[in-house]
């Protein structure tokens, strides 16, 4: 538990990559404020509306990009659709994407550089998906409508010339938990289609339990230890839930389990969620599932929503549309 392991301090600016170091530089320089002390929710999300726009990628053309809406009432939520293709094919795969973010801050916004890019990269259509958040919808809010939308999938999968028996899930920090689950979970299963890939980028696996990771960074980044503990207090319902195989994915697996759809994992070393990305890839692949396995040291958590910036970001969308390519 992290009150038996002793922090570790700022970490030097000299450790952090060279490309995201000016970032972090500048984060620093004004007061470190991290998405807790924003003062409000509603700042919170504007900030990271704002940084998002102003760091990440240029936003790629796209044959077609529509909005739509999926519910009713305090039940409804969007969904995005990126579709390249100049021709439809029945059989092509979809790419499901859960933003992160918290489960209580970021948009269809501030990932809409990083869907387009991976649609033009893959050549596939992405469904971007506008879950409801924390705190005015607890848990289990944000899985039940990335399940509807995963269910929304399969509907329109005729009308739009993609095959919901090929899907994959997308996501990162807490959309990549989001991933993570939708991949496995039987829960969280969809009849009808059928997960076959999935990618998770820096992913929230285990939020029952503090790794080593969180006293690592506690100061001098955007996303701290503390910042993932706001986040689950303005998520959960209950402390409790915290446990729940679909908060914490980590939980639910366990040397032995039958292998997964192939798996992209990409953990970072000035990240708190480093820990439980490291070990969950190590299960996966000790379980037999076909796991690539991506670990960058010195770079901190935010790549894709500040890809613009930090070249690297750019550069771990083309390692993961490689992957695709190579399995599906």
């Amino acid at each position: 538990m992290t009150d038996l392991i002793p922090p570790h301090g700022l970490i030097e600016l000299s450790e952090v990559a060279a490309d995201q170091r000016p970032l972090i530089e500048a984060f620093r320089a004004n007061g470190s404020r991290s998405f807790q002390d924003a003062g409000s929710m509603a700042a919170s999300r504007e900030a990271y509306e704002t940084s998002s726009a102003a760091n990440g990628l240029a936003k790629d053309e796209l044959a077609l990009v529509e909005d739509v809406a999926i519910g009713s009432g305090d039940e409804q939520f969007g969904v995005r659709v990126y579709d390249p293709r100049a021709e439809r094919s029945a059989a092509d795969a979809v790419l499901v994407f859960f933003h992160g973010g918290g489960w209580v801050i970021g948009s269809l916004e501030t990932h809409d550089a990083v869907c387009r890019r991976f649609a033009t990269r893959t050549g596939l259509p992405v469904v971007a998906v506008d879950y409801r958040l924390g705190p005015e919808f607890p848990f289990p809010a944000a899985h039940l409508d990335c399940q509807r939308a995963i269910e929304w999938v399969r509907d329109e999968s005729t009308a739009r010339g993609w095959n919901a028996e090929r899907i994959v899930t997308v996501g990162d920090s807490a959309g990549g938990g989001l991933a993570t689950a939708l991949a496995f979970l039987p829960s969280l299963a969809v009849d009808g289609t059928e997960i076959v890939a999935q990618l998770l980028l820096y992913p929230v696996l285990d939020l029952a339990n503090e790794s080593p990771s969180y006293a690592k960074i506690e100061e001098g980044f955007p996303l701290t230890a503390n910042s993932m503990r706001w986040f689950a207090e303005n998520f959960l319902a209950d402390p409790a839930d915290a446990s729940d195989p679909r908060v914490s994915p980590l939980l639910a697996v366990e040397l032995g389990d039958a292998p997964q759809p192939p798996a992209w994992v990409l953990s970072l070393g000035l990240d708190p969620l480093a820990d439980e990305a490291i070990e969950y890839a190590g299960l996966l692949a000790r379980n037999g599932t076909r796991v690539e396995h991506v670990h960058l040291p010195h770079h901190a958590h935010g790549l894709f929503t500040s890809a613009g910036k930090i070249r690297t970001g750019e550069e771990m969308i083309d390692r993961a549309s490689e992957f695709l390519e190579r399995v599906l």
